[in-house]
């Protein structure tokens, strides 16, 4: 008890603090994203005629440039710490929520339900309050897709691959994105790489997309939506009404989005081997395959589903694990299929992509934990056989973070459950919207809409902020260590 004590007040004593004014200086620095944020978006209103909603896109956008021409000449400092650029990039994404709050006032949204739309969007969520936006101008659509596509991958990268000098600044930003270490922006090359992919991606997927939708306008935000595994559609039924054809383009986006990015980059620079070797195309494509195998298995069962489209119910399935959100029937509320649909929402896709959920590599992880752990006793005592993951050594640290994550996940799943409970929806429905919130999924059994409590509509809107952080971030901002000597 002493020793662990002693332990736990000496940790204290190394631990350094968030300094309000560096953090300060790198929201700063990041504010030319409210630009890219709001700028295309208020142009479409512009074009199209709906003023008000220009209006409240452009305030931010400018507002932005200006309070980065006031920090132009001041660089981060080079000891810029950890826990600084994490705090930074939580309350980036913070920041652009609120700024694109006041565009979905315009259309009739309450300040609430404008708030929740925002973060579903900037954190590629696609779950909705919205009552008609069927009825909406086009240009509001844009601006869903728009927040979706940005937050997926963009607010990531573009400041470090476009404003940000290299150096110690840069990479520490790059290590406290939204996947903490899973080498989506780790250097100012890699962030632009990764951005040239997403970009080429994006027009690739937006061709394709329009040879099947004859509506250019819903072919853009549906890739949009699609490749940053968004699922904001622009009709209330998602993608039920489009033809199987036109949903199998939006579904492949959304896989894409699902893979790995450097695993792209890796293949336009022809090291194919290397693309294999760190998993992420095996991961995914065993995920969808599996899936694939149980819907038909399923939908073969007499009464195992309320749908007999196997086809429908294997893409919704495959939105499910990507993270995606679109769907082509209604939700199963009940029976074998719901607990599917759990799992491949839990699952996610894979590190390093666009997509939420635990994903699919800290899974293997943890079943490669599992199988190292039940051959232990059978091998020599000095034997040395360390945990391994795509032929490299898993590090202490990393086991830690992902045992912490699962804790995290299912501490703040059960506290959303139980609010859910205390207004008395059903359990199952219950954890469903749970897991899509937290997940940053986007599915619905019908629960998340207009007449969704208000305190409930603030519990989803801050579990998508937890959710697309991954937890740690989020909840170091919000610490009073973080900020406090004596805390």
């Amino acid at each position: 008890m002493i020793t662990s004590r002693r332990f736990a007040d000496g940790a204290d004593a190394l631990r350094v603090r968030a300094r309000p004014s560096v953090v300060a200086l790198t929201l700063a620095k990041h504010a030319p994203i409210s630009a890219i944020l709001y700028g295309p978006p208020a142009i479409w209103a512009g074009v199209t005629g709906e003023w008000a909603l220009m209006t409240a896109l452009t305030v931010p956008a400018v507002l932005g440039l200006l309070v980065f021409a006031l920090v132009l000449r001041h660089p981060l400092p080079g000891d810029l710490r950890q826990i600084e650029a994490m705090v930074s990039v939580a309350l980036v994404f913070l920041l652009g929520a609120l700024g694109a709050a006041p565009a979905f006032a315009t259309l009739g949204l309450p300040a609430i339900d404008a708030a929740f739309e925002a973060m579903s969007g900037i954190t590629t969520t696609g779950l909705s309050v919205a009552a008609a936006p069927d009825n909406w101008p086009f240009a509001a659509h844009g601006l869903r897709a728009w927040l979706q596509w940005v937050g997926g991958l963009v607010m990531a990268t573009a400041v470090l691959a476009l404003l940000l000098p290299a150096g110690v600044p840069t990479r520490r930003l790059g290590q406290a994105g939204i996947n903490e270490g899973d080498r989506i922006a780790s250097t100012r090359t890699k962030a632009r790489q990764l951005l040239g992919v997403y970009l080429g991606l994006t027009v690739l997927m937006t061709g394709a997309a329009l040879l099947v939708i004859p509506d250019w306008r819903e072919a853009l935000v549906l890739t949009l939506s699609g490749l940053s595994t968004g699922g904001f559609a622009p009709r209330s039924d998602s993608l039920a009404s489009y033809t199987a054809l036109a949903q199998t383009v939006i579904m492949a986006s959304a896989l894409l989005g699902a893979v790995s990015l450097l695993s792209f980059v890796l293949i336009l620079q022809g090291k194919w081997q290397s693309a294999w070797h760190i998993g992420s195309l095996r991961r995914v494509g065993l995920g969808v395959a599996v899936l694939g195998v149980a819907a038909a298995a399923l939908t073969l069962l007499d009464g195992a589903t309320e749908r007999s489209d196997s086809y429908g119910v294997f893409l919704d399935l495959v939105s499910a694990l990507t993270t995606a959100g679109y769907s082509t029937g209604a939700m199963p509320t009940t029976g074998a299929l719901l607990m599917l649909f759990f799992v491949a929402m839990l699952m996610g896709g894979d590190t390093g992509s666009t997509a939420g959920g635990f994903k699919l590599a800290r899974l293997g992880l943890l079943l490669r934990a599992a199988r190292h752990a039940l051959r232990a006793p059978a091998l020599p005592k000095n034997a040395v056989a360390p945990l391994r993951q795509d032929g490299e050594k898993v590090g202490e640290k990393l086991i830690i973070s992902v045992l912490a994550l699962v804790l995290i996940y299912a501490t703040a799943m059960i506290l959303l459950c139980i609010h859910f409970g205390l207004h008395g929806y059903p359990f199952t429905e219950s954890v469903f919207e749970t897991i899509s919130a937290l997940s940053t999924v986007g599915l619905s059994v019908g629960i998340v809409g207009p007449d969704l409590p208000a305190d409930l509509k603030l519990s989803l809107t801050f579990a998508m902020w937890l959710g697309r952080l991954e937890f740690i971030a989020v909840l170091v901002l919000l610490a009073p260590r973080t900020w406090l000597k004596g805390a």
